[in-house]
Formats: structure tokens, sequence, C-alpha cells
């Protein structure tokens, strides 16, 4: 195995991979494109690409489309929650190892109010409508190799670039179901998984896709230097993002109590005015 260079401060490779979720145990910035499925048959322009199709999230015109042979090796799990909305995104928590865990968020709440099943199961259609747009993903980083085509049919060859998946609703179980609740000892970045769109539609009649993962297990890969540092980097991003979002929940809450105190305060006040009257 190659010898890795470890910076002085940093993680050791068994600290990093409990703080990426790169490890199924029995106890319970920078911008990095993400991979997505092709469900519209077009591209931004209107060119016309095969339905299924993985890319990256680039610019348009830099996009390779493929549908066989993607290979993606992951470096982080995690699990986040969300809150978006017309505009953008309202809200989001710090990323999480655990399904079990609790999340604080940006607005000093915790999950982004997103309610349990249990609670949810039994709600109006006009009391649903009050979390639309509120959803748990599983964030997935790695690094994704594959040939495709342009839109304008040149082919290209990605080779390990850096990318995440955010995997929602129908998409967040796959990862793991196909992986790591079939890993055993190993380490997500062991071995890499070979993707594939399944097809299916809604209730409604839309089209849509479920990205499955074929894990090729066998000898495990040697941990070179460029996947440590891709690693140490991820770990970077996680935990630069948690510290955001974490200084964002205490503004909130510190925010929230000197509201509380201020109205406290005035409603003292008014009793005080009220005893002189």
């Amino acid at each position: 195995m190659t010898d890795l260079v470890v910076k002085e401060g940093d993680l050791s490779l068994a600290d990093i991979a409990s703080t990426l979720g790169a490890a199924q145990t029995g106890s319970k910035g920078p911008s990095i494109p993400t991979l997505k499925i092709n469900s519209q048959g077009e591209d931004a322009n209107g060119v016309q690409i095969p339905l299924g199709s993985f890319f990256l999230n680039t610019p348009v015109g830099d996009r390779v489309y493929a549908k066989d042979g993607v290979r993606f090796r992951a470096l982080s799990n995690h699990i986040q929650y969300q809150h978006w909305g017309e505009q953008g995104l309202i809200n989001k928590s710090i990323l999480l190892q655990y399904a079990k865990d609790e999340g604080r968020d940006m607005l000093g709440g915790y999950n982004c109010n997103m309610p349990t099943y249990e609670q949810s199961k039994n709600f109006t259609e006009k009391e649903r409508e009050k979390y639309l747009g509120i959803d748990r993903y599983r964030i997935v980083r790695g690094i994704v190799s594959y040939t495709g085509k342009t839109a304008n049919g040149e082919e290209r060859t990605i080779e390990n670039q850096p990318c995440v998946l955010s995997l929602k609703r129908k998409n967040y179980g796959p990862f793991y179901h196909d992986v790591l609740n079939r890993m055993g000892e190993r380490m997500i970045w062991d071995f890499e998984s070979v993707l594939k769109a399944e097809k299916q539609k809604s209730v409604k009649g839309a089209t849509y896709y479920v990205m499955h993962f074929d894990p090729q297990f066998g000898e495990p890969f040697e941990m070179s230097q460029e996947i440590y540092d891709s690693i140490q980097a991820v770990g970077g991003l996680v935990s630069g993002e948690n510290k955001r979002v974490e200084e964002a929940w205490k503004k909130a809450n510190m925010d929230m109590a000197e509201a509380q105190a201020d109205e406290a305060l005035m409603d003292h006040l008014d009793e005080l005015e009220a005893d002189v009257a």
C-alpha cells in the first residue's frame, strides 16, 4: 500500500472515515457538480438527449451524457434536511451521519421542521401544503468516471471527476440498500459502483428515474495519495458546511431569545402602566 502523506494536524484515515460516514459499523465552499439523470429528453437549449442518461450538472455546453458504464466511487455519506422554495434555498440542517440524529438548522430549529412519517401519514391535503419543499436528502460525495457524448455528438471521457449526489424521496433509499447494507466491513472508498437508472412513473403518469448502484466488491482498491487528498478535501467541505450551519443556528436562537426578552419586558411595562392608571 502507498505510504500516505498526512499533514501535521490532519485527521487519521480512521478519524476521517467516522466523520464522513464512510464505514458501516455496528454502532449506531467550492462548487462541485451534481451527478443527475436526464428525465426531460432535452437539454436547456432544446437539444434532444437520451432519456435516463447520466450527466454532471455543469454549464449546458460542457455536459457529457452516458447511459451505460458510469462508475462512481463514494468518499462520504451523509443525511441532510433541506427546505427549498420558489426563490431557492430557505433552510438546511447540518450534515448528519445517521437518520435517527436531529439536525440543527440555519433558522434555529431542527430538521427544517420536517414532520416524521407517523406525524404526516394522517395529514390532510391542506396540512401537507405547509411542508411543501421540505425533504430529507442523502448527500453522497465522490468521484465519477465514464465515456459519453455531448449534445452535439462529440465523444468525451470523464475521469475521476469530483461530484455530489443529492438524493431525495424515491432516490433516498437505494444507496443504503444497494451499497451500505451490503458492504460489510469495507469502507465506501474501497470499491466503486456501476450506476443504473430505473425508469418509473408517478401516480399522475409523470416519468422519473431512480438511481441504483451495483457495487463492484472484490479486492479493495489501493489507497492512493490522490484519493487520500480527495478524502481530506471532502472532510474540509463537510466540516466547513456544518460550521456555517451551526453558527446560523446559534445566531437564530440568540435573536429569538432577545425578541422574547424584549416582548416580556414590554408586557411588564404595560402592566406597570395599567397599575399606575
